[in-house]
């Protein structure tokens, strides 16, 4: 099978929960980060599969796949064209176990997208209160939110609960440590910062041997969007309007983005 094929195949059985079927594109040479969209423009299909085979995924809740392509070396922190990461993609179609999952594997909580929301900023927009309260739980930071709240929830309805949890979680003032294993609640100057990404920050040393071992390593450095190359908010922003052309909803914009 040649390499493009295989490629094909493992987004095809992805897309269909295939475990069978990406194990065995990937013994056929399958780029196991191979991005269709990568090139996207506006007139390109926006049928194609979102991104990775990791993203779609994680998108659509496959916790079974998600596990095997992370065995498989699967990254963490391949973009897709507005800059997604695939914890995005799991928060905003509120796949709460898949987050738990990539963030037990390094995932960075508060990485940003091309229009530098977080993973909370997504799973609130779209109404996950599960999703929201353990993205809080594991150590995402709620004073982020602060103006993506007041400019662009505020009037939405159905956020109540979203909003409240994350309300709530401001007023104590607390942050939590960034690994998993822990999330002991600390004030911000308690708290130290990862000298590397200065995004995860561990109420002690041991917890952050701990974090980097399990797979911040891998994401350290990995977690800022750079804006260096494409435009990555004006892609998403061409990418958004066009699918609205193609009078497609909010979470099939969201889902071929991410």
């Amino acid at each position: 099978m040649a390499e493009t094929d295989a490629n094909e195949f493992l987004l095809g059985a992805a897309a269909n929960g295939c475990i069978e079927g990406v194990k065995r594109a990937l013994e056929a040479g399958a780029d196991i980060d191979f991005d269709p969209l990568e090139n996207w423009s506006p007139g390109n299909d926006t049928s194609l599969p979102p991104s990775t085979a990791l993203h779609f995924a994680c998108g659509t809740g496959q916790l079974d796949l998600v596990r095997l392509l992370l065995r498989k070396g699967a990254s963490l922190v391949k973009r897709s064209m507005a800059a997604c990461a695939p914890l995005h993609a799991a928060a905003v179609n509120g796949k709460t176990e898949v987050v738990d999952l990539l963030v037990q594997h390094g995932a960075t909580v508060d990485i940003r997208d091309g229009f530098h929301d977080t993973p909370l900023m997504g799973a609130c927009h779209f109404k996950h209160v599960d999703t929201v309260r353990r993205l809080i739980e594991l150590g995402a930071r709620p004073d982020l939110t602060d103006g993506y709240i007041g400019q662009r929830l505020g009037t939405e309805a159905g956020n109540q609960e979203s909003v409240k949890l994350i309300q709530e979680a401001r007023r104590t003032k607390l942050l939590r440590c960034c690994n998993p294993k822990c999330g002991k609640p600390g004030k911000r100057k308690t708290l130290k910062l990862c000298a590397g990404c200065k995004l995860t920050r561990y109420c002690s040393r041991d917890c952050q041997i701990q974090h980097w071992s399990v797979g911040h390593k891998k994401c350290c450095g990995h977690d800022v969007c750079s804006i260096e190359g494409p435009d990555h908010f004006q892609l998403a922003k061409k990418l958004h309007m066009y699918v609205a052309e193609q009078q497609q909803g909010p979470s099939d914009f969201y889902i071929n983005l991410a």
